[in-house]
This record gives structure tokens, C-alpha cells and sequence, in this order.
């Protein structure tokens, strides 16, 4: 194989994989924050399993998805690639990629199930991730093409990613975590909007049933705005309530969800203004949401170090 080849077959794989990992880390920072210890060999371990993951759901979306992409046009956070569809020889080494990096991912998932004793229902998390990766273009399921897109990248860039990261920390999946996991399924149902607005004519063309197909983007462009601004309630109520014993401060966590709920109302009222702004818009609300997740990130090191 020549550079070239290697070079494209790497861009296949081009997926929010690094990026992904913010949510991961979210998860780690979230378990240390209330009290569990860190251990280095189960956050590498637990690294590798998620963005091998991630990345085999990559190459899968990328591999299923051939047939439309090469008419999309894409974008930092969208549009797949048109690679596949100008060298079809690549198929067969792509899908024993794919086969490759799932298998991996589940069989370091067993193991650090063995190496560290921990619950048999860990293994079943992994799997379950890896299921829903596959499962969101692959046949049989091809749940992007039955209604079900924005409920897997939900769930997929919130419970399962940070879930995955505190499970690894923590041992278990406890009340806890499922608190502070709702306003992490707003923001991924969020983003989840926000990647298929680009994409509409060419999902549609492609009988993709995502809401914003069903729709249209100004109603995908509301229902994100009132995401965003339902997460920034929950962290204000978890601190009025004071859901959470001893854990970060979330009225300042509350402060920071009003950048991407700013940003999404921004990009709201600009896209109704002028429509042909869309492409714009839909970048900066999505980095906003990126820009979230790091912030958190920073502030849970920053509670950690002090």
C-alpha cells in the first residue's frame, strides 16, 4: 500500500474520535470530584477502549454510508467523506477494520473486566457502546435510517461516553452519575441536531429518518436552543436543591452552560434573519458545545488541584 492509500484510509476513519474524549474525561474528572481514587492503568485502558470505539463507529458511519456522502458537503463536523465512493477497492480492507477495532474494543473491554475484577455488567456497558456504534448505519438495525439518529448520538456523546469514564473510575454506574448525566443528554441531543442541519437534503435524498429531515432546520435550530436552555436549568436547580453531597459548585457549572445556550440563541436569531448563514451558525453553536465540555473539564481539574 502506498502512502497515499494509507493517507486516505486514515481520513476514513475521521471522526470526533480526540474530541469524543472530552466527554470521556467529563466522566474520570466527575468520579474523582466525589471521592473515587484515580488509577492510572484503568483511565489508559478504559482511554483505549472508547476511542477505539469511537473510532471503529467512524469507519463504520464512513463505510454505510458511502451511497449519500458523495453528494454532502463536508464540513468540520459533518458531511462524511466522499473517499470511499471514488476508490471502492478500499471496501474490503475498511471493513476488516472495522471488524478489527470493534473486536478490540471488546475484547479490552473483557479484559479490563478480568485484570481489575470489576462487575460483569462493565463488559456489558462496552459492548452496548460498541452496539449502538455499529448499529447507527450498519445493517440490520440502521437506526439513523428508522428514527432513531438523535437518540444514539445522544446517547452515545453523553451517558455512554462519560458514563464509560466514570464506570472506569468509579466501578459501578450510581445515582450520582445518572443525575449528572441529564444535562449531558441535552447537550448531545443538542449536537446531534446540530451535525444533521447541514446535511438534510442530502439525508432526505437518502431516506434518512432524522428529525431534521421530518422537519425543517428552523424547528431543529428551537428544539436545540430549548435543549441547551433545559440543561442550564438543571444545573441551576441541582444547586438550589443541592442534589449533589460535597461536589462541584453547580451554580458556577450553571454560568458556564450559558455560553452554548448564548451561542445557540445567536445562531437561532441569525439563521431566522438570514437563512443562507446556516453552515455558519451551525459550526459555531456546535464548538460552543465543544467549548462547554472543555470548560467543565478545566473546572473539575481546577476543584481537583486547589
Amino acid at each position: 500500500m502506498d502512502f497515499h492509500n494509507f493517507v486516505n484510509i486514515v481520513k476514513l476513519g475521521r471522526s470526533l474520535a480526540h474530541a469524543a474524549m472530552l466527554v470521556y474525561f467529563l466522566g474520570v474528572l466527575f468520579a474523582l470530584v466525589i471521592g473515587s481514587p484515580f488509577d492510572i492503568y484503568k483511565f489508559v485502558l478504559g482511554y483505549l477502549i472508547v476511542f477505539i470505539s469511537v473510532l471503529a463507529t467512524g469507519y463504520t458511519n464512513n463505510y454505510y454510508d458511502t451511497a449519500i456522502d458523495k453528494y454532502a458537503t463536508q464540513t468540520a463536523f459533518s458531511g462524511g467523506s466522499s473517499i470511499l465512493h471514488q476508490h471502492p477497492e478500499y471496501q474490503p480492507t475498511i471493513r476488516s477494520i472495522i471488524v478489527f477495532l470493534y473486536g478490540l474494543s471488546m475484547l479490552l473491554g473483557f479484559a479490563f473486566t478480568m485484570v481489575f475484577s470489576y462487575p460483569w455488567t462493565f463488559f456489558a456497558f462496552v459492548i452496548i457502546a460498541n452496539f449502538f456504534g455499529w448499529g447507527y448505519t450498519a445493517p440490520p438495525l440502521k437506526l439513523v435510517y428508522k428514527g432513531f439518529g438523535e437518540f444514539v448520538t445522544m446517547l452515545g456523546a453523553s451517558f455512554l461516553l462519560a458514563g464509560s469514564g466514570y464506570f472506569v473510575m468509579r466501578g459501578t454506574i450510581d445515582g450520582p452519575f445518572v443525575w449528572f448525566s441529564i444535562p449531558l443528554l441535552l447537550f448531545g441531543f443538542a449536537v446531534s441536531l446540530y451535525l444533521e442541519i447541514p446535511d438534510r437534503t442530502v439525508d432526505r435524498q437518502g431516506h434518512k429518518m432524522t428529525l431534521v429531515v421530518m422537519t425543517n432546520e428552523r424547528f431543529s435550530f428551537i428544539i436545540s436552543v430549548i435543549s441547551l436552555g433545559l440543561a442550564t436549568l438543571c444545573y441551576m436547580a441541582y444547586s438550589v436543591f443541592q442534589v449533589f453531597e460535597g461536589a462541584p459548585n453547580f451554580l458556577v457549572i450553571a454560568v458556564f452552560s450559558f455560553i452554548p445556550f448564548g451561542v445557540g440563541v445567536w445562531s437561532l436569531r441569525n439563521y431566522l434573519i438570514d437563512p443562507a448563514s446556516m453552515m455558519r451558525v451551525v459550526f459555531r453553536a456546535t464548538v460552543s458545545i465543544f467549548l462547554m465540555w472543555i470548560v467543565l473539564d478545566v473546572y473539575f481539574v481546577y476543584i481537583l488541584l486547589r
